[in-house]
Order: C-alpha cells, then sequence, then structure tokens
C-alpha cells in the first residue's frame, strides 16, 4: 500500500469511526456525514489515481449499496447504514469495501448476539426468526410480524458501530477471515 493510499484508508477509517458514534448516540447515521464523505472519497481517488481511482471508487460505492440495500428493502437496517458502507466503497473500492462487509457481518452478529443476552431478549429473538423462516419458507409476506428495525418494539443495534468494526478490520487485515474452509 502506497502512501497516498494510507490517506484514503485513514480517511474511509475516521468517517466510519465519526458516524459509529454518532449512530449511537442518535440511532440515525446522517445525510450530512454520509453524502459529503461519498463524494470525497470519490474525488480523492479521482484526485490521486485518475481514471483508474475514479472507476475503482465508484465500483465501490456501487458494491457497497448493493451488498445492503436487499437488507435495508426488508426492514433489517436504515438507510444510513447502507450509505455508510457507499462511503467505505468510495474510499476504499471494491475488493476492501466486499472485505468491510464480511468482517461488518461477523462482528454484527457477535454485537447482536451481545445485545440479546444483555437485554435478555431469548424467546422474542426465536419467536421473531420462527416467524422470518416461516414466512421466507411458506412466502407469507405476514404483514402482522412487523419485525422490522421501524418497530418501536425492536431490539436497536447501531449498525454504524459494526460497519466501522469492519472497515477498520479490512484496513487493518487486508484480507477476509480464513475459517479453514
Amino acid at each position: 500500500m502506497d502512501s497516498m493510499n494510507h490517506y484514503l484508508c485513514g480517511a474511509a477509517i475516521t468517517c466510519v469511526v465519526v458516524a459509529a458514534v454518532i449512530d449511537v448516540l442518535t440511532q440515525k447515521i446522517p445525510n450530512w456525514l454520509t453524502v459529503p464523505s461519498a463524494l470525497l472519497g470519490v474525488i480523492l481517488n479521482f484526485h490521486l489515481y485518475g481514471a483508474k481511482g475514479l472507476s475503482s471508487s465508484i465500483t465501490g460505492l456501487i458494491i457497497g449499496f448493493l451488498l445492503l440495500f436487499f437488507v435495508y428493502r426488508v426492514g433489517g437496517m436504515g438507510a444510513g447504514d447502507v450509505k455508510l458502507l457507499c462511503v467505505a466503497g468510495a474510499f476504499l473500492g471494491p475488493k476492501l469495501v466486499f472485505y468491510s462487509f464480511i468482517w461488518m457481518a461477523l462482528v454484527g452478529g457477535v454485537l447482536a448476539l451481545i445485545l440479546i443476552l444483555y437485554k435478555k431478549a431469548f424467546s422474542q429473538t426465536f419467536r421473531n426468526l420462527k416467524i422470518l423462516l416461516l414466512d421466507w419458507i411458506l412466502r407469507t409476506h405476514n404483514k402482522d410480524a412487523n419485525l422490522t428495525i421501524r418497530n418501536e418494539t425492536s431490539i436497536k443495534l447501531p449498525y454504524g458501530v459494526a460497519i466501522a468494526a469492519g472497515v477498520i478490520l479490512a484496513v487493518w487485515l487486508k484480507r477476509i477471515p480464513d475459517f479453514g474452509f
């Protein structure tokens, strides 16, 4: 990694850490942070690496969007989470945003388990999983389930924390976890 790439990684980490702190405090990741940050990632990549940097940045942004958009569409996370992974993609490009996604999912799973333990929400969680799995298998689209993050009774996980951890791990390790498969 050349020194210019250190600037991109540092800027990406700064953006996602600021977003994670805001997410913890407000349960939102604001547009005033994500939109300019994504633009900055695209502009810096173009400035530093020309057309190749521009292409890598835009591809990373699009991949970041696609990786989380469907989870957002089914109510599994907020739009700010999607935009934050786009920011990571704009700075880091397609390979590292994918690695960030893998690490983010692992960290997010661990954080979710910790939150379930802390809130003592085992029965609610298993009931919700049963409803979601049956709905998915039977394709019933049960509107009464209301198991999205928009439900006031849902346990909320500030996913910006998992995204920030995923980006930091991807930048630091530059690979995805190897489980021996």
